[in-house]
């Protein structure tokens, strides 16, 4: 059973207006259709102040999530110290309870990252994470370890390793990644007036399964996204385990014309999707159409795709809505946000 008082408290706090507490409030749900009915398969309910934030992803499908952060636990002028504690799963032997606490330190142009945590869990003894980020010119480097019992003891080859490199100079950025048994690899362009291109790609040695993304924008691009900051978060985020999940914007979001290239092998089953996207009305409305395949030996199924992103915004907050439906699978989703 979900963690029903866990969402209704979240949603008490929620409903206080923002503007009298300084606080604000993103509301994010994920909502899937298909054949067998329509399903809110993730809300998300996130409250944040000067002080703490307080976020709750309910998933239908997974274990939901529900933690405190607390963003500057002390800080100085070099420094600072945050800290998190987060409850994950639905109220049963298999939950997860985690402290986890991270200090940045900065050195002239070193900049230094270190977390640690520990998680525990009536179903097994301790598991303690340590990781660590170290920034300095045109490199950033990642490495984080899970050890699959108190970290005091002897780690061994059942723990899980995780590691990614960044070269980033004026106008790219190149990485890659070791996710426990899989690899990853990152290319993408910033600081370019009317041409961006982020693309990462990822192997699984032991099952050949792979999975590509190749997004390109054109005109007027969107510079929040084609940029380093969003870069070195997709790249730790896609191969560093976090607790919490990161929506991406679709392609429509990209720039004025976009183009969306995507594959993917699962089990011997192959997945191939091309996808045109404009923009229109101020950039606040998009459309994209695609082909969508399927190919499984000596069967390849094609179908279109569509995709639909329409944005409001004012002085009071914003509101987002992407839309998309699968030919291939007759799937629809719809993914708001709502925040104020």
């Amino acid at each position: 059973m979900k963690n029903i008082i866990a969402i209704i408290l979240v949603f008490i706090i929620s409903s206080v207006p923002g503007q009298v507490i300084g606080q604000s409030v993103n509301l994010e749900s994920t909502i899937n259709t298909d054949k067998t009915g329509t399903l809110l398969s993730i809300q998300r309910i996130e409250v944040k102040n000067s002080a703490f934030t307080v976020k709750y992803d309910y998933k239908a499908n997974g274990s939901d999530v529900l933690g405190i952060i607390i963003p500057k636990i002390w800080s100085n002028e070099t420094s600072s110290l945050s800290g998190m504690i987060v409850k994950n799963g639905d109220g049963n032997s298999k939950d997860q309870f985690a402290l986890d606490v991270w200090g940045h330190k900065k050195f002239g142009q070193l900049a230094t990252m270190l977390e640690a945590g520990r998680i525990l869990s009536p179903a097994s003894q301790p598991w303690d994470f340590i990781g660590t980020r170290i920034a300095h010119g045109n490199f950033t480097v990642e490495a984080y370890v899970i050890a699959k019992h108190p970290i005091n003891q002897r780690l061994n080859k059942d723990d899980l390793y995780y590691a990614w490199i960044a070269y980033h100079p004026n106008h790219t950025f190149v990485a890659l990644g070791k996710q426990d048994r899989q690899y990853w690899g990152y290319a993408g362009t910033k600081k370019l007036s009317h041409f961006g291109n982020f693309t990462f790609v990822n192997y699984q040695p032991e099952t050949k399964n792979f999975w590509f993304k190749s997004q390109t924008g054109f005109g007027e691009i969107n510079q929040d996204f084609f940029c380093q900051e969003n870069y070195i978060i997709a790249t730790s985020y896609l191969t560093i385990p976090l607790f919490y999940y990161l929506h991406f914007s679709p392609i429509l979001s990209k720039g004025t014309l976009a183009i969306k290239v995507e594959g993917r092998q699962t089990a011997g089953l192959q997945n191939y999707e091309v996808m045109l996207g404009k923009q229109l009305s101020n950039n606040l409305f998009g459309f994209a159409v695609g082909i969508n395949s399927e190919y499984n030996k000596s069967d390849l199924n094609l179908a279109p795709s569509f995709e639909l992103y329409k944005s409001w915004k004012n002085h009071i907050g914003q509101c987002i809505i992407e839309l998309r439906y699968d030919q291939l699978y007759q799937i629809g989703s719809a993914f708001l946000v709502i925040k104020y």
